[in-house]
């Protein structure tokens, strides 16, 4: 498993779902599958402003994440609470895997742009 970059832009106020699909390299080494994810816990996606913080203060937000259906397809998901300032981020997606260890899913920039509709 490695750990993939994927860059976010979405709305501030937008609260759909976020999914990923966890995957793995096929015992071919070219390919990538989803990895069965269905004994992992504690997923989740933390937000912050400086792409190395030394420690949680400036956290934009830290939200817990699930399984998607049953895990054997690799996909979890977060729903952002809408209520983030706009302004540019950077986030990762962490999980405590089937031997309770920890492993970083994905990571990246994470954008919040302005909307029209305020309510």
């Amino acid at each position: 498993m490695s750990t993939f970059v994927l860059d976010i832009e979405r709305k501030r106020g937008d609260t759909k779902r976020i999914v990923f699909t966890v995957k793995t390299l096929d015992t071919d080494g070219k390919t990538w599958i989803p990895l069965n994810i269905s004994a992992w816990t504690d997923f989740r996606l933390t937000v912050d402003p400086s792409k190395a913080p030394i420690n949680p203060d400036n956290n934009i937000g830290d939200i817990a994440g699930a399984i998607l259906t049953d895990g054997l397809d690799g996909k979890c998901f977060f729903i952002p609470p809408g209520t983030w300032d706009i302004g540019k981020y950077f986030y990762d997606v962490q999980a405590l895997d089937d031997n309770t260890e920890k492993t970083t899913i994905v990571e990246g920039k994470y954008t919040l742009i302005q909307d029209i509709t305020k309510s």
